[in-house]
């Protein structure tokens, strides 16, 4: 197999790990009857109808509970059906007549008042630790379902949702009422549910069209009429159900489509891709060792930091600067958001445009409140959360054409000054950490060995050596070595001054002077 060969295997290989296309998956089959499940469900109301007040019109709809105005439309609870939790109806059929519920701003549900308000205060607890973490909203209203079987002798029957309109869920104090509205992102076809059933029928689930020419009932006649030939299978137009659906990965798994990549830019001539399908990248040596000089690498005109940077910072954002690709490490606190805004700084001084995705949203608004605080914070698009509707992304757009072209004032002369002043700095560093003496010792190491003594509270000797600032380093170890072994008699012997024959002047004693 040849090496292209082998990399378009190892990224389909890759590609499928992305994918969930399994029953587990709630885009593949939505539970409808969990005991413990989040979801809720929508009855007597007709997906146009609510379709046309939440997109077409933008207006807001709020819940009904079971019992709540013509309830008389609904039936009674099946209490020979386990299906449901309490105070759920486990079946409801459609109503005779919509009419009563989709002309007003009502949702009907199966839910008794007090399981509703918690029905719904989860979802929205739910709803907003996703979006602070994640920064993504996959709080969705699936309109219609499609009601399938995996194959002839297959009894299970299988609902995937057709339409999916992302929404928000609010309340506006604790006694006010939830409410449910567009929330202006793009209608979702169901990606994963167009795979499934391509890969194992053949059948094409056809897309969603833009949302002004969108017709729910058009759409659901266009699956009907693609589904024809399955027997079992229907669509169920009006069913709906507020719950959370999740497709990001899906959406990789499309991007990383072959096809999908223009012939003069293959996803497999990417160098970072070609790396990561291989297990092994081009080793380039460092810009700066761990003894080189940063300052010779990097003049001030390069250094364009918005924010602190050490050496081994600044280091990386040059390295990237000069196109390399590297990986930053680090625990909490060590600056990788620091050198991320600067980096960000830099590509917009070279005329670049920069993609900062993140896992969580926390990561984003870290690095958008450091430029923000340099005066940056125009010069980013925030796509994330609600920040990526098309109205906020507009905004955002006019606020950075307003800007206008930046200028600079005696940005030669400020360079130059930056020049000097590294250079002075860098004089005194020389001599800070260049030897002064024959002993080869610098003036920070005889600082830190007299900040030593002073912190051990060593008192100076009674006594002077002669010129010591002339002996080598040779010299000075055999005069150590002589200290040591001097030490080592003393502690032998005794103290001197101690000693009771201190003082004797007796070169030669006789047995008979004893």
């Amino acid at each position: 197999m040849s090496t292209e060969a082998q990399l378009h295997a190892v990224l389909e290989k890759s590609r499928k790990n992305l994918l969930d296309l399994s029953a587990r998956n709630r885009l593949i089959n939505t539970p409808r009857s969990s005991t413990r499940s989040t979801r809720l469900e929508i009855v007597d109301a007709l997906s146009e109808q609510v379709f046309k007040r939440l997109v077409t019109e933008g207006k807001s709809m709020y819940f009904l509970p079971r019992g709540d105005d013509s309830s008389e439309a609904l039936a009674e609870p099946n209490d020979s059906d386990g299906a449901g939790e309490p105070g759920e109806l486990s079946d409801v059929p459609v109503a005779r007549s919509h009419q009563a519920y989709c002309d007003d701003d009502k949702l009907q549900t199966r839910l008794e008042s007090e399981s509703l308000q918690k029905r719904l205060l989860k979802l929205l607890y739910d709803a907003r630790t996703h979006e602070e973490e994640q920064g993504v909203n996959i709080l969705y209203l699936a309109l219609g379902f499609l009601k399938w079987y995996e194959d002839d002798k297959s009894d299970r029957e299988r609902q995937a949702p057709l339409i999916l309109i992302p929404v928000t869920l609010s309340r506006p104090s604790a006694g006010s009422k939830f409410k449910l509205a567009y929330n202006e992102d793009e209608l979702a076809t169901n990606l994963s549910l167009q795979a499934r059933i391509k890969d194992d029928f053949g059948i094409q689930i056809p897309d969603l069209p833009d949302v002004d020419e969108l017709s729910p009932q058009d759409y659901f006649d266009q699956v009907s009429q693609a589904i024809s030939g399955q027997s079992r299978w229907e669509v169920l137009p009006n069913d709906m159900v507020l719950w959370f659906f999740s497709f990001s990965k899906f959406l990789m798994y499309r991007d990383l489509q072959p096809e999908n990549w223009p012939a003069d830019r293959a996803l497999e001539s990417n160098s970072i891709i070609r790396g990561l399908l291989s297990e092994s990248f081009v080793s380039e040596p460092p810009l700066c060792g761990d003894d080189g000089k940063v300052d010779e690498v990097i003049t001030p005109s390069q250094a364009v930091h918005v924010v602190d940077a050490d050496s081994s910072q600044a280091v990386a954002i040059e390295e990237v600067k000069r196109g390399r690709n590297l990986v930053i490490q680090g625990p909490p606190g060590t600056g990788k958001s620091q050198t991320i805004a600067n980096l960000i700084a830099a590509a917009v001084v070279s005329g670049k445009s920069v993609l900062f995705v993140a896992e969580k949203m926390a990561a984003l608004e870290v690095v958008h409140r450091r430029l923000a605080n340099v005066g940056l914070g125009d010069m980013c698009l925030e796509l994330h959360c609600n920040k990526a509707n098309k109205k906020a992304v507009l905004q955002e757009l006019a606020a950075a054409l307003a800007l206008g072209k930046p200028a600079g004032d005696n940005v030669e002369q400020v360079c130059h000054d930056l020049t000097s002043c590294r250079e002075r700095l860098n004089r005194h560093l020389d001599l800070i950490h260049g030897p002064i003496a024959p002993s080869g010792f610098t003036p920070f190491q005889m600082v830190g060995e007299l900040v030593r003594l002073r912190a051990t509270k060593t008192r100076p000797p009674g006594f002077q050596l002669e010129r010591p600032e002339k002996w080598t380093r040779r010299e000075l170890e055999h005069r150590l070595h002589l200290l040591r072994d001097l030490a080592e008699f003393v502690e032998q012997i005794g103290q001197p001054d101690l000693n009771p024959w201190r003082g004797a002047r007796l070169e030669v004693v006789l047995p008979t002077d004893v």
